[in-house]
């Protein structure tokens, strides 16, 4: 199975690995519907993915990545793969790319440990703001258990974290952020997915899912603020900042 047909994805020479399951395109006919849960992709966010990946190498930094390029209403790839939600279960094809690219994903991060002794993984969504007052963008880590890796010990919340404490930082100097540590309805409802649980308690790992409003995704000007935040602090994180 030729991969490169379901995935964008490449190593890298930093200890970043950036994941994007749902802003695939990519409808094939031979890949049924899967039969339950939301079909809608998370708009641009493969966009916007690459954007951040082709700036960091223009600045001589190459991340990991995978990003998806089916559409979600094939395949959901943060949903468990037993759920009628995540893929329909007689295609063989749909379930070989799900494993693919969870996979991957954990080769990934072990190559990272392997050569860095650590590894930040950012998983890539986007959601719609339900009212105006609700956060431009919501950090999902399981309430820190998907957290390993400590910057700052005597900080709280997401300042104690690596990499956790420059998404912070860098993004909201544009927008309003729920970081995830507080049990409110944005964090409980975004405490992190399937990819995200795949790091549950994981050591020399830190992993977030990142979910970012729709209305930023949309619009070039906002995109381009998100974009530089995002690298900002990915910089920033590899050197130690």
């Amino acid at each position: 199975m030729d991969f490169h047909k379901y995935f964008d994805f490449a190593e890298g020479n930093a200890p970043v690995i950036l994941s994007c399951p749902h802003g695939g395109y990519k409808k094939p006919i031979r890949i049924p519907d899967k039969p339950l849960g939301p079909r809608i992709a998370d708009k641009n966010t493969y966009f916007i993915a690459k954007l951040i990946t082709n700036l960091l190498k223009a600045k001589g930094i190459k991340i990991y990545y995978i990003l998806s390029k089916i559409h979600r209403s094939k395949i959901d790839l943060n949903r468990p793969p037993h759920s009628s939600m995540a893929f329909d279960k007689t295609s063989t094809e749909a379930n070989g790319v799900f494993h693919a690219f969870h996979d991957q994903l954990i080769e990934f991060s072990q190559d990272c440990i392997a050569q860095f002794e650590k590894a930040l993984v950012i998983d890539f969504h986007g959601f719609t703001r339900p009212y105006e007052s609700y956060p431009d963008v919501i950090f999902g880590h399981i309430f820190g258990q998907t957290l390993d890796l400590v910057h700052d010990n005597t900080s709280k919340a997401c300042e104690k974290f690596w990499g956790c404490y420059q998404l912070e930082a860098e993004i909201s100097k544009h927008f309003s952020i729920d970081n995830g540590f507080a049990e409110s309805e944005y964090s409980l409802a975004y405490s992190g997915g399937y990819i995200t649980h795949q790091f549950y308690n994981v050591k020399q790992v830190n992993t977030i899912q990142i979910e970012v409003a729709k209305y930023i995704r949309t619009d070039a000007l906002q995109t381009k603020k998100l974009v530089k935040a995002f690298v900002d602090a990915i910089l920033k994180s590899i050197n130690g900042k």
